[in-house]
C-alpha cells in the first residue's frame, strides 16, 4: 500500500483546500447582513476616529504646509483645466498638461521680468550708498567719548566702533598690508559654510517645488473622482444640503483667493505708480512687496509700507531734491494710507464681493492663529478656513433648532437616486 503521509502528498491536498475556500465564499453570500451598530458603538467609533485623526495630523504636521500649498495650486489651476476640457474639447490629460506648462512658462517669463525690474529698483536705491550714509550719520552723532544720544537716551557705542575697526589684516607700518592667516581661514570657513547653507536651501526649495507640483497635478487629475465620491456618499435625504454646502464653500474659496489676488495686483500697481510719480527710488520694488504682502489681510499692507517709508527717509525724492527727507517720508506715509484705504473700501468690495463677510476682530484672531500654525501660508488661508467653518457651524445650528439652513439661497434641484 502506497504511503500518502510524506511530503509528496501535499500537492494532492491543494485541490481539497481550494474547494474548502470556495465553499466558504459561496456560504458567505447566503449570510444575512450584519446588524446595525448601536448608538454607543457609533459614538465610540467616532471618538476613536477623532483621536486617530488628531494623532495623524500631529505626525504629518511637517508636510501639512506642502499639502496645503499643493491644494491651493490645484484649486487655482482648475479653471484652466476646465476651460481646456469644456471649451477646447481637449482630453483631460492634455488640458492638464497644457495648463501646467502654460503656468510654468508664464511664471518663468513673469519671474524674469520681475527679477530684472527688482534689480533695477535695488540699483536705484543704491544700498551701498545708503549704508555708507547711515555710517557717516552714525559717526557724526557719536561724541568724543563714544556715546550716542537718541531722544535723550545715551547709548554707549564703543563696542560697536571697536568692531568696525577690526579687519582681516593689519598694517605693517610701512604702507603695506600683512594678512592674518588664522583670521583669514576663519572668514574662509564661514564663507564656505554659508555657501553650503545656501546650496542646501536652494536644493530643498527646488525639491519641495517639484513635489508640490506633482501633488497638485494628481489632485487635479482626481478632482472629478473626489467630487463624485463626495456627492455619492452624502446620506440619503441630505443631497440638497450637501450640494448647497459644497457650492457655498467653493464660492468662499474661489471668491476670496481670486479676489485677493486681483486686489493685491491692483493695490501693488497703484503703489508703484504713485511712488514713481513722486520720485521714490525703487518704486517698482515697493509695488512688488505690496503685491505679495497684501495677500495677508490687515497686517500685510502695514508690513509692506515699512520699506517704502524707510527708503523715503534715507534716499529722499528724485523729483523734489530740495524737499527734506523726513517731509518726503511723511508724504509717502500719506500715500500708503490713501492707497490702502482705497483698496479696503473700494477695490476689495468690488473684486471680492460678499464671499467672506467676517468681522475684523475674527479676522485678526484668525490671522494670528494661522501664522502660529502655518506661518505666512497659514495667514493666507486663515480667512477662507474660518469662513468655511462658520458656514458649517451655521448649518449645524439651524438644523439643531429646526430652522431652514438656507433661508437666503436659491435651492438646488436634486434628482432622486432611486
Amino acid at each position: 500500500m502506497e504511503d500518502t503521509t510524506g511530503p509528496l502528498s501535499k500537492p494532492q491536498d491543494v485541490p481539497d483546500e481550494l474547494a474548502k475556500v470556495q465553499d466558504l465564499e459561496r456560504a458567505a453570500e447566503s449570510y444575512p447582513e450584519s446588524p446595525p451598530w448601536s448608538d454607543n458603538a457609533k459614538l465610540l467609533v467616532i471618538a476613536m476616529a477623532f483621536v486617530l485623526a488628531v494623532i495623524g495630523i500631529y505626525l504629518i504636521r511637517n508636510v501639512i504646509a506642502v499639502a496645503a500649498l499643493a491644494g491651493l495650486i490645484a484649486f487655482l489651476i482648475a479653471p484652466l483645466v476646465r476651460l481646456g476640457v469644456t471649451r477646447l474639447k481637449l482630453p483631460r490629460w492634455v488640458a492638464l498638461l497644457a495648463a501646467y506648462l502654460l503656468v510654468f512658462f508664464g511664471t518663468l517669463a513673469f519671474g524674469g521680468l520681475l527679477a530684472r525690474s527688482i534689480v533695477q529698483s535695488i540699483v536705484e536705491l543704491d544700498p551701498v550708498g545708503l549704508v555708507n550714509e547711515v555710517r557717516i550719520w552714525l559717526l557724526d552723532q557719536v561724541n568724543t567719548q563714544g556715546h550716542l544720544v537718541v531722544a535723550g537716551i545715551t547709548v554707549d557705542m564703543n563696542s560697536v566702533l571697536d568692531s568696525l575697526k577690526t579687519s582681516v589684516g593689519t598694517g605693517d607700518g610701512e604702507g603695506g598690508f600683512i594678512v592674518d592667516a588664522e583670521r583669514f581661514l576663519e572668514y574662509l570657513g564661514a564663507g564656505l559654510s554659508g555657501f553650503r547653507t545656501v546650496l542646501g536651501f536652494l536644493t530643498a526649495v527646488v525639491t519641495s517645488a517639484i513635489v508640490t507640483t506633482l501633488i497638485a497635478m494628481y489632485l487635479n487629475v482626481d478632482s472629478m473622482r473626489m467630487r463624485t465620491a463626495t456627492i455619492a456618499n452624502i446620506p440619503p435625504g441630505y443631497e440638497r444640503d450637501g450640494l448647497m454646502m459644497l457650492s457655498k464653500i467653493k464660492s468662499v474659496w474661489r471668491g476670496y483667493l481670486y479676489g485677493q489676488l486681483v486686489n493685491s495686483l491692483i493695490t501693488g500697481t497703484l503703489v508703484f505708480l504713485v511712488l514713481w510719480a513722486v520720485g521714490l527710488p525703487g518704486a517698482f520694488l515697493m509695488g512688488a512687496i505690496m503685491v505679495v504682502l497684501n495677500m495677508i489681510p490687515t497686517f500685510g499692507p502695514i508690513l509692506a509700507a515699512i520699506p517704502g517709508v524707510l527708503a523715503a527717509l534715507l534716499s529722499g525724492s528724485t523729483r523734489w531734491p530740495e524737499l527734506e527727507n523726513y517731509w518726503f517720508a511723511l508724504i509717502v506715509v500719506g500715500i500708503y494710507l490713501v492707497v490702502v484705504q482705497a483698496q479696503a473700501n473700494i477695490v476689495a468690495p468690488k473684486v471680492m464681493g460678499t464671499a467672506v463677510q467676517l468681522r475684523p476682530a475674527i479676522v485678526l484672531l484668525g490671522l494670528m492663529v494661522g501664522f502660529q500654525v502655518g506661518g505666512l501660508l497659514g495667514s493666507l488661508l486663515a480667512v477662507p478656513v474660518i469662513a468655511s467653518i462658520r458656514d458649517v457651524m451655521v448649518y449645524v445650528w439651524r438644523k439643531t433648532i429646526d430652522q431652514d439652513p438656507w433661508p437666503d439661497d436659491d435651492p438646488i434641484v436634486v434628482e432622486s437616486r432611486s
